[in-house]
């Protein structure tokens, strides 16, 4: 799985989603969004899921947050690279 970065966290709302919104239309097959964010964007996962796109937060502080986002049919994909990885955290 590749990986396009993205970094949010120093824009003001609504425009954190606005990016990632269009990131994500652009997102090719095989790719996953990795975002950084200063918090968790509630409102956006509802939307994720309704699209057809699962995510994965880490909680690294109060203020920072890494946030991958991939196709619900990646999902197989997306794990084996948290196995790799070792990361930890809430799937979605």
């Amino acid at each position: 799985m590749e990986f396009v970065a993205v970094d949010v966290s120093e824009l003001a709302p609504p425009e954190p989603m606005t990016v990632i919104l269009t990131a994500l239309a652009n997102l090719e097959q095989g790719y996953c969004l990795f975002v950084t964010h200063r918090r968790q964007p509630f409102p956006l996962y509802e939307k994720l899921t309704q699209a057809g796109w699962a995510y994965h937060c880490l909680v690294h502080s109060d203020d920072q947050i890494s946030l991958f986002i991939y196709r619900q049919t990646e999902q197989q994909q997306f794990e084996q690279h948290l196995n790799d990885q070792n990361f930890q955290s809430t799937t979605k």
